[in-house]
């Protein structure tokens, strides 16, 4: 498992050379805690930053998605590193980790567009060029003007929502801007 985890850390480590300090140790907290975040209030705290909006905003100026989403990727990557060195079933893992299964196979559907079958038979590789794209399409939207709100203008703006199936899924490659919700 000790392989597993510095695989998973040189992989993330590898496709966020870009995001501050604080970002990579947040994303390393997920990575230890393989996926499991908890509260989003409460891992604010633990970061100590003062809200869960403070936390959600830290993460969009670095280009990652939200806390639970991110702890998502991280925890489907760890998934298809694990299949790829053991050969276990995602069953497998799941059980292994405390996880439900059906909720393990759901979030692969809903972050990648794929089975557990298809995502493993394109590999840890695959999955990094869709997380990668997911957080490229993050920080375009960031540092877009229609992301800044003017000054002293009320709006309101929704999640983005998450990956929900990817254009070209049935390709070698992954698609160069996943489809959200």
């Amino acid at each position: 498992m000790i392989e597993i985890a510095s695989a998973l850390e040189h992989h993330l480590h590898t496709v966020l050379p870009h995001v501050s300090h604080t970002a990579q140790a947040i994303v390393n907290v997920i990575r230890l805690r393989q996926g499991k975040v908890g509260s989003t209030v409460l891992a604010a705290q633990s970061f100590g930053l003062p809200s869960r909006f403070a936390l959600a905003r830290l993460l969009r100026r670095e280009g990652l998605p939200g806390l639970q989403e991110l702890a998502a990727w991280i925890s489907v990557l760890g998934w298809v590193v694990a299949a790829e060195r053991s050969r276990v079933s995602l069953f497998m893992i799941a059980s292994h980790t405390g996880r439900s299964p059906p909720v393990c196979y759901r979030t692969v559907r809903r972050l990648t567009g794929l089975t557990w079958s298809q995502l493993v038979a394109r590999g840890s590789p695959w999955v990094l060029r869709l997380f990668i794209d997911r957080c490229q399409m993050l920080r375009r939207e960031s540092n877009s003007p229609q992301a800044r709100p003017r000054k002293g203008a009320h709006t309101h703006q929704g999640a983005t929502g998450v990956v929900q199936g990817a254009e070209g899924a049935m390709d070698d490659h992954p698609p160069t801007a996943p489809r959200l919700a």
